[in-house]
């Protein structure tokens, strides 16, 4: 079934609104310019933009809401699902060894990869952005810090 992007869109609007007003009463944490609120508020203000241009790029397209396709095969749907409970598996256990960045770009190009049908360029320079966003998002601006592994011996040691 493939569904219209307004619908998707409604739901992301709708989602980032609850977000940012269950986020509008968490505590601030003292001497901190951030509180607590900050990264909700700021997810939830993306879901809403984002979700207002899926909504009106749903809208000019004019299409129906829900068009059914042909059926998706189970062993499909559970290949699938075996692989992101793989991927979640391996991130838990790995990264404590390996570090954040060398599992998050080694996951993330395994998984884009397989998805994208082999496109492993792409795959590459996707995750290689990706992992450095997430790294300076947490680690610079949040200031939340993510294990390194083995290389904190390399870049420390």
């Amino acid at each position: 079934m493939r569904i219209n992007d307004l619908v998707f869109g409604v739901l992301m609007v709708l989602l980032g609104t609850v977000t940012v007003w269950a986020s509008r009463d968490f505590p601030s944490m003292p001497r901190q310019e951030y509180g607590a609120g900050t990264f909700p508020t700021l997810i939830g203000l993306l879901l809403v933009l984002f979700g207002v241009v899926l909504a009106l790029r749903g809208w000019q397209r004019r299409e129906a809401l829900f068009h059914w396709q042909s059926a998706i095969p189970v062993s499909h749907v559970l290949l699938c699902i075996a692989a992101l409970v793989a991927a979640t598996l391996g991130y838990i256990l790995l990264t404590p060894v390996l570090g954040f960045p060398l599992m998050s770009v080694a996951m993330l190009t395994a998984m884009i990869g397989w998805l994208s049908g082999g496109r492993w360029r792409l795959a590459t320079s996707t995750a290689l952005i990706a992992t450095l966003l997430i790294w300076l998002t947490f680690v610079e601006l949040l200031r939340v810090p993510l294990s390194l592994g083995f290389l904190e011996e390399v870049i420390y040691g």
